[in-house]
């Protein structure tokens, strides 16, 4: 600053001299003109003046610069050079990241224009064998300073995960909100989850590594993610199970036709649900399957209607044909009386009628499988003792020419069969006891299997 106000009078110096040498001259005749050697004098001086200003504060800069260096182990080969306000760094550092860090340093001190890095990186072997020796010898004495606290964070994940066995088994938490099993497996599945979880935060936050709970939940974020993508049905299907434990549209040991799949249910996991089909195969089915598809629950409801469909000739008395099919229903074992049959005519075609005759089962009492395929022979049987016509279809042939004459043998004697003998219907002794051949096996799958069973 003082050069500059120096620089400043000098030019105003200048500038009288040069306007009182414009002026007339004086009765004594003398010119008020300047001198040139001393102004030269004058502007050496102030260069001489600013040049050792600024090598004060180059010294300054060098010395804090060289100060910050000592002060760290990587950086003590750096050696700093500062000229007119720029720092040049030589020397050997261990790693090129070192260099670095040295010269973001530098950049922040006062009177730095530029720092330019010459610095070289140490390559020699027993430098770097003994900076990672050294390094490691640092670490394990930092991990066997922290064993103590590192000991009490294992004993908290401990603590919660022992608290987490306690709720997730406490059966009276669970009872309390459902009485389902499925739905009491996946929140004690939940809960146990989430007391594990909070136990790890709270052992790394003893360990002040709060840094890493931010980074462990962001990689949770998107690793979930992911896997969200990665296993989307599995996700679905685990989501359905807790529908299906929700709505419970079936109970083990249930009949169920599930989007044309049959069977008796055996079992629901969170993944996928049993059946034990009429075979005795083993159908799965993911759960999915069942909460956006059509479920038919046979056994919810004990009572099944079934049907008998006749169809019998045209010229037939329909009122008589429905009192004798009516009446062997309401005789028959198995078939209840309230609601008591009924029938109705269903179709009237080209050479029949179809009558449909509708009875009601109780499944807990009957086998619903005898019952109706008794009814259908019972009421066939009883047609023809009463003599009604259960006509075969009927077509009608047109010729353009007359057919040909067949063969005496082709065309047969002439004679009727004789009639079949007739076959006395008994409604009330069939067998209509429930069939016990899937059932036992389903128990039997049921006691021997170890695996988990979320219906039961």
């Amino acid at each position: 600053m003082r050069v500059s106000w120096l620089l400043a009078l000098l030019t105003a110096f200048l500038f009288v001299g040069n306007s009182l040498a414009q002026e007339p001259a004086t009765e004594s005749g003398a010119a008020a003109e300047a001198n040139p050697a001393e102004v030269e004098r004058l502007i050496q001086e102030a260069t001489q003046a600013e040049a050792t200003e600024i090598v004060g504060e180059d010294a300054k800069t060098a010395q804090r610069a060289r100060s910050i260096l000592g002060a760290v182990d990587d950086f003590a080969g750096i050696t700093p050079e500062v000229e007119a306000g720029i720092l040049v760094l030589s020397g050997k550092a261990p790693t090129r990241d070192a260099a670095a860090r040295a010269v973001t340093i530098l950049e922040k001190l006062e009177g730095v224009v530029l720092v330019v890095d010459d610095v070289e990186v140490e390559l020699g072997l027993g430098r770097r064998l003994e900076e990672s020796w050294n390094s490691v010898v640092d670490q394990g004495r930092g991990v066997i300073a922290a064993l103590p606290l590192i000991a009490v964070a294992l004993a908290i994940v401990l603590g919660f995960v022992l608290l987490g066995r306690w709720l997730r088994d406490a059966d009276f938490l669970y009872r309390m909100t459902s009485e389902r099993v499925l739905l009491q497996s996946l929140l004690r599945q939940t809960v146990f989850a989430g007391v594990v979880v909070i136990g790890c935060v709270a052992a790394l936050r003893f360990l002040d590594a709060g840094t890493v709970i931010g980074t462990i939940l962001g990689a949770a974020g998107v690793l979930g993610i992911a896997l969200g993508f990665a296993f989307r049905n599995i996700v679905e299907n685990y989501l359905a199970g807790i529908l299906i434990a929700l709505r419970q549209p079936f109970s083990a040991r249930d009949v169920v036709n599930i989007d044309g799949n049959a069977g008796t249910v055996l079992r629901t996991t969170s993944s996928e649900t049993t059946l034990m089909d009429a075979d005795g195969n083993h159908v799965r089915l993911p759960n999915s399957m069942i909460i956006n598809g059509k479920v038919l629950n046979y056994t919810r409801n004990p009572l099944r209607r079934f049907t008998v469909g006749v169809g019998v000739g045209t010229l037939v008395d329909l009122e008589r044909a429905q009192e004798v099919g009516l009446g062997t229903l309401k005789r028959m074992k198995g078939v209840m009386q309230e609601p008591d049959p009924s029938s109705r005519v269903a179709v009237l075609g080209d050479s029949s009628v179809t009558l449909e005759f509708f009875g009601w089962v109780d499944q807990l009492q009957s086998s619903y499988v005898k019952v109706a395929s008794e009814a259908h022979r019972l009421v066939k049987e009883a047609f023809d003792e009463a003599g009604i016509d259960m006509p075969p279809p009927t077509y009608a042939l047109t010729f353009d020419a007359p057919p040909p004459e067949l063969p005496a043998a082709a065309v047969g004697s002439g004679e009727k069969a004789p009639p079949r003998p007739k076959v006395a219907a008994a409604p009330e002794a069939i067998d209509v006891s429930p069939e016990s051949d899937i059932d036992d096996q389903v128990n039997r799958e049921l006691a021997l299997s170890d695996e988990p069973n979320l219906l039961e």
